[in-house]
């Protein structure tokens, strides 16, 4: 009985990519658009893993948990050379400039080393958090 199920298991996980590291990301800034528009800057680790066609469906949430924006997160191309394996994604508008905002996860998926993953069923992305340092003169 139990042969079958490890089987079956050993099978799953051959069709996933070996991940040492889940893809990180994380909030690293929000900057003036100009025009009334702010954009928030999230910035991800591919952990030097090929990774193409990353796109991540997202919500912002104000402090009393109601959507403001919706948007998604994308990047073509990164982690293919250690000179490679950050990249910048931007959610943009005017509800960002608003403090204090969630940022709810709704989808997440992108092909990692050749094959398309959804990243939040394989446990895959994993959200940082970042602090900035001080700067003083």
């Amino acid at each position: 009985m139990r042969s079958p199920l490890i089987l079956a298991v050993s099978l799953l996980t051959l069709g996933l990519p070996n991940l040492t590291q889940a893809v990180e990301f994380w909030h690293s800034s929000t900057i003036w658009a100009g025009q009334g528009q702010c954009s928030a800057v999230f910035s991800f680790d591919s952990g030097l893993h090929e990774i193409t066609d990353l796109r991540i469906a997202v919500k912002a949430l104000s402090p009393e948990g109601e959507t403001v924006l919706e948007g998604e997160l994308a990047i073509d191309q990164f982690g293919q050379s250690s000179a490679e394996r950050y990249a910048d994604a931007f959610l943009e508008g005017e509800a960002v400039c608003a403090e204090n905002l969630t940022i709810q996860i709704e989808e997440a998926t992108a092909r990692l080393d050749g094959r398309m993953i959804d990243l939040l069923a394989t446990h895959s992305l994993t959200p940082r958090d970042f602090r900035p340092l001080p700067i003083r003169f």
